[in-house]
């Protein structure tokens, strides 16, 4: 004896094959309506029969074809809530672009007074060792060997 699978598979077949069978039997109903005319007192009792018959076919048609109106509007949800993370994601990432822009000009702009203070720095010390040289070099020394004396070179 042959095992049939007890998952979502073996569902979808039992599905697939129900609506196989009332579509196959609309149409032999159909089929047999046309060639045996319905007597006039059965008439609305078969009419009423077939059009709830044929009300299902629509969902008879979408569970052949496989889509079913809560599947769909199941995927569509989750569409649309992929949507939205999609979005809520494009905005952080535009967020973090601009954090990551803004950071950069502070870097450069950081670097350029990094620059500007060593640059600075470089010319107070150069302007210093001047200042310095020339005034160690227009003062004379002593004859008597002191830097500072009342004799002033003599």
């Amino acid at each position: 004896m042959m095992k049939l699978p007890r998952n979502g598979i073996a569902r979808e077949i039992r599905h697939y094959i129900g609506s196989l069978f009332v579509f196959l039997l609309i149409i032999g109903i159909v089929v047999w309506l046309v060639m045996f005319p319905v007597l006039e007192t059965n008439k609305e009792v078969v009419m009423m029969l077939i059009g709830t018959i044929s009300a299902s076919i629509g969902v008879v048609i979408s569970t052949i074809t496989g889509a079913k109106p809560d599947d769909v509007n199941a995927l569509k949800g989750d569409v649309e809530k992929k949507q939205l993370q999609i979005d809520y994601l494009t905005k952080a990432k535009d967020d973090l672009e601009s954090m990551v822009i803004n950071l950069q000009k502070e870097m450069l702009k950081n670097q350029d007074d990094v620059m500007d203070k060593i640059i600075l720095k470089a010319a107070l010390d150069y302007d210093d060792r001047a200042g310095a040289y020339r005034q160690l070099s227009s003062q004379k020394k002593c004859t008597c060997g002191e830097d500072s004396c009342s004799c002033k070179g003599e």
